[in-house]
């Protein structure tokens, strides 16, 4: 027999692992003649059933421990092995009924059964510890390194030269050498570390955002070092198990690709201006119901105004459409309104609804602020306004640092592409605060992430299924966690960065100049100022630091002294040990020295106070908030069982939901060509997305589009398409809108143009024209009447009464909070801009965009709500912005038309309601004014006012007229 050396090593590699199966068959025998097996039935199992099957049986068993028997208490639970063999004292189930923590209530163990149980325990021999052994490898230990190890020892930081990524680098270890000793954990420095509490470092915990293994975590390290610390074999993609999916779930409407139909044919053809109203008028005619009559001229521009821009015409746009009697005449105004830089500011609202657009993170008592997040406000402004196609657009949001390599060159395309991806950072992060980033709240932000595209681009509720498989989709845990695992390339829960940490430090030149130049005086002020307080306060921080060092040992003080004359990057290790361990003792911070030195506290004060307010001025370094992807390696994605971030389970791969697959190409990620530095996860994610027979993505968006026109979706659940959603009133009608926009290359304003020239848009919305047949409008035989969304009404406002900024792009307008609680935006010297580019807070929102139902970002918001309380008549009339409206609007109609009573209320009407007065309407305006003015006469000779009483007295009674008409329902209400 012969044999080469290869096949010697794989030999010896079979018998290192059945070594392990040798106790099994020479199972020890007790002194009583019972093996360990026969101890457990006679004497520990009638325990376990007397006091501990009920939360440990065989029925949903609580922390998933199951104590029926030795192989399954030597498994444990989500805490790691429940004993040690041949060693009670280490064992978590005796410690458990030691301390009276197990069981729970009056059950407690007696001491006849904990003594029975430590001695069941202390007897477990070589064949129970091979059972523990067996089936352990990297697997099981993998979590345990990413969740306690790998952020000083990973990709980001290899502190000592030691990375605890892979097997490879655990043995080959640091620059102490190797880190373990298969078989032998006492001898593997790794384990030794970690049994001395040295790892994690104590001083460190709090630093990273760690906490030190469990009990339950460093058996388990033990016992994969004892086992011979084998890895896993490699992934088979073959083997994945998962939610078995029928062909009830292939076959439900929203998995299945959207499909043209034919346009019906309808009785009413005459009616038919494009295929949305013979779909509409096939189901109208069969219930014995047509179209409403067509809105008036006025009504349909405001309409279309209010739908595309968000704002009424000008009195001026009201006067050219009326005076254009050419057949055309809306379809061009349509045209104009779709070429207006203010239609991508009202319809990027909608998105940023979606996207959970927010400029603070909100979380808790804070509202850090985002310095850059507005880059993405206007990347979606810009994107809407060229109609850039909705599938780019999802691909640049979704993967827009993958698209370009930002590390080679800068451009203004490239700085847009990395903007887009803000997108995906919207979600609330606490995690730049220690005590907000554990390795659960980092996990929520990709939850939150996840739900947000979830809702937004495919109409799922995805959320459902991170604790366990979705109870009514045939969506499966896995499923989640894979879709996770496309993000965790950039959002890495255990190599983490937190949100200031989250900026590219890239930017236009220009602007990167322009900024310099600024702060230049405002640093040099700063420099001075820090200057001056640092040299008058260097004689008091020296003695504190004297002061504390001369309570330490004689030769510890010299250390340190020795410690702070050395250059940093010239420090030894002892010496890089001891800045970290007396880092307080060190440094002597100014609120420090104003503790031990009372009489500084003025001054530090008035420096403090100074110093803030300069920094104010300054403004921020260019940057890009994004996200972009960490590499190629990073770290490994697993369920979590029941949403548990410490509770890790299967090990994932990036994937998509297994239900949307058929008929879609592979999710296959590619990484771009010529880098290096990107995993190309989800790039492959956006173009899956975006295939033109994806069976969400189009009917998602056109059904969104739809709502914002009529008021209601044809499928009125727009976040969820799924069996607890609504199906389709109109399926056919969702599926050809869907096949329709695809090829018309995604464009939005396409869809727009369609939906806006239709028979159906232009209905009125008077109710009561068809009798009861449809009650509530489900079928569309008239149009809805809506309120004003509250950015609309707020810009409407302001444009209405000429106080609207117009000046587009840029930081967000801060908001203060007057003396009587109201939070109103700071204007500019030319009013007030539009809603959107003021500053939305979490914690400090704008009190009239809030009781007018703005929307609180809890990840997005998909379908608003629209209210009618008191407290929103009540701001109307004694609010801010009201009363200062008004009174302005009324100054410039008396500009205007002095002296002319009737062109000012004229003028009043075709500003506020886009129509002139009736005559009764004109006639009860100026009895009203002539009343007011009296009053207000009166109200100035009594106060003495030194002002022109009766031109003052005008003035004031029509800022009320003006105040009453901005205030009316006919204003807030789109008809």
């Amino acid at each position: 027999m012969t044999c080469n050396s290869g096949n010697v090593l794989a030999f010896l590699r079979v018998c290192r692992r059945l070594i392990w199966l040798v106790p099994l068959f020479f199972a020890p025998v007790s002194a009583t003649g019972e093996t360990a097996p026969d101890v457990f039935e006679s004497s520990i199992l009638p325990i376990i059933e007397n006091k501990c099957v009920t939360c440990h049986g065989e029925s949903a068993p609580q922390a998933e421990l199951d104590l029926r028997a030795p192989a399954s208490i030597l498994k444990g639970g989500k805490s790691g092995p429940a004993v040690v063999p041949g060693s009670a004292d280490r064992s978590l189930l005796l410690d458990k009924v030691v301390s009276g923590a197990m069981p729970p209530g009056d059950a407690a163990l007696s001491r006849e059964e904990v003594a029975a149980i430590r001695g069941w325990i202390d007897r477990l021999g070589q064949a129970e510890a091979a059972l523990a052994h067996a089936g352990i490898s990297e697997k099981d230990v993998l979590p345990i390194f990413l969740m306690r190890c790998v952020v000083c020892h990973g990709k980001r930081a290899q502190e000592g030269g030691l990375d605890l990524r892979t097997l490879a680098g655990r043995l080959r270890g640091g620059k102490s050498g190797p880190a373990l000793v298969p078989g032998d954990p006492d001898a593997s420095l790794l384990f030794q570390r970690i049994v001395r509490e040295e790892m994690p470092p104590a001083d460190l915990l709090f630093k990273y955002r760690v906490r030190p293994p469990s009990t339950g975590e460093v058996e388990t390290v033990r016992r994969w070092i004892a086992a011979g610390a084998l890895a896993d074999p490699p992934h088979d993609p073959g083997q994945d198990s998962d939610r078995p999916l029928t062909d009830e779930d292939r076959q439900f409407w929203s998995f299945r690709s959207p499909e043209s139909p034919p346009v019906p044919g309808v009785g009413q053809g005459a009616l038919v201006r494009n295929p949305i109203d013979a779909f509409l008028l096939e189901k109208l005619e069969a219930h014995g119901l047509s179209f409403s009559p067509e809105a008036d001229r006025l009504t349909l521009l405001r309409r279309a105004y209010l739908d595309l821009i968000g704002m009424p015409p000008t009195a001026s746009q009201v006067r050219g459409y009326l005076a254009d009697e050419s057949p055309d005449a809306y379809e061009r105004m349509i045209e104009e309104l779709l070429d207006s830089p203010r239609y991508g500011e009202r319809w990027a609202q909608h998105w940023l609804d979606v996207a959970g657009y927010a400029d603070t993170e909100g979380i808790k008592h804070a509202d850090h602020f985002r310095p850059q997040a507005w880059r993405y406000r206007d990347y979606v402004i810009r994107s809407l306004n060229r109609d850039k196609p909705y599938d780019r657009f999802l691909v640049e949001q979704l993967a827009g640092d993958e698209l370009a390599d930002y590390k080679k060159e800068v451009t203004p395309a490239v700085l847009e592409l990395l903007a887009a991806t803000g997108f995906l950072r919207l979600a609330s992060d606490p995690t730049d605060s220690p005590s907000n980033a554990s390795l659960a709240e980092k996990m929520d932000v990709i939850h939150d992430e996840i739900q947000v595209l979830g809702s937004s681009v495919m109409g799922l509720t995805m959320g459902c299924a991170r604790c366990h498989d979705h109870k009514y989709d045939p969506i499966s845990q896995k499923d989640y966690y894979r879709l996770s695992a496309v993000f965790q390339s950039a959002y890495d829960p255990y190599d983490w960065l937190d949100p200031t940490q989250r900026y590219l430090d890239v930017g236009d030149p220009k602007e990167i100049e322009e900024t310099k130049r600024f702060n230049a005086p405002i640093r040099e002020e700063i420099d001075q100022l820090e200057s001056a307080w640092k040299t008058k306060t260097e004689p008091l921080r020296n003695q504190v630091l004297e002061s504390r060092l001369a309570a330490l040992p004689e030769a510890l003080r010299q250390d340190l002294k020795a410690l702070l004359k050395t250059p940093e990057d010239q420090r030894s290790t002892v010496q890089k040990y001891l800045q970290r361990r007396f880092q307080r003792t060190l440094k002597v911070t100014d609120r420090g020295l104003v503790r031990e030195n009372e009489e500084l506290k003025p001054q530090f004060e008035e420096y403090n106070k100074s110093l803030g307010e300069l920094k104010k001025k300054l403004k921020p370094k260019p940057a890009v908030r994004a996200l972009f992807d960490m590499g190629s390696e990073g770290s490994p994605t697993y369920v979590l069982r029941r949403g548990n971030a410490e509770t890790i389970g299967e090990r994932v791969y990036p994937g998509v939901p297994a239900v949307l697959r058929a008929g879609l190409p592979e999710y296959d990620p590619e990484i771009p060509s010529g880098r290096t530095d990107t995993t190309g996860y989800r790039l492959a994610l956006a173009r899956w997305l975006t295939h033109p027979d994806h069976p969400l993505t189009s009917r998602v968006l056109v059904n969104r589009v739809w709502m914002h026109h009529f008021g209601r979706g044809i499928v009125s659940t727009p976040a969820d398409f799924g069996r607890t959603g609504a199906r389709p009133s109109h399926p056919e009608l969702l599926d050809w809108l869907a096949t329709w926009f695809v090829d018309q290359d995604w464009s939005l304003k396409s869809l727009h143009r369609l939906m806006m020239t239709s028979t159906a848009y232009r209905q009125s919305s008077r109710r009561g024209l068809q009798g009861d047949a449809d009650p509530e409008g489900h079928l569309w035989s008239r149009m809805s009447m809506r309120r004003m969304q509250a950015e609309v009404l707020y810009d409407s406002m302001l444009r209405a009464t000429g106080r609207l900024d117009p000046e587009p792009f840029g930081p967000a307008d801060a908001v203060e909070k007057m003396e009587d609680g109201e939070v109103i935006a700071q204007g500019t010297k030319n009013g007030w801009r539009r809603a959107i580019y003021t500053q939305k807070r979490r914690l400090m929102r704008m009190t009239f965009l809030d009781l007018f139902d703005a929307p609180q970002m809890a990840p997005n918001c998909t379908e608003r709500i629209s209210s009618n309380v008191a407290p929103q008549a009540l701001q109307l009339m004694n609010g801010f912005l009201a009363r200062k409206l008004s009174r302005h609007l009324a100054g410039r109609l008396v500009d205007a038309h002095p002296g002319r009573a009737e062109d000012q209320v004229r003028e009043l009407y075709l500003r506020v309601l886009t129509r002139t007065p009736t005559p009764e309407e004109m006639q009860m305006t100026l009895e009203s004014l002539s009343g007011l003015a009296e009053k207000w006469t009166r109200h100035l000779e009594s106060e003495q006012d030194e002002a022109p009483r009766r031109t003052t007295a005008h003035w004031s009674a029509l800022a009320s007229v003006s105040h009453a008409l901005l205030t009316s329902s006919e204003f807030s209400y789109i008809d």
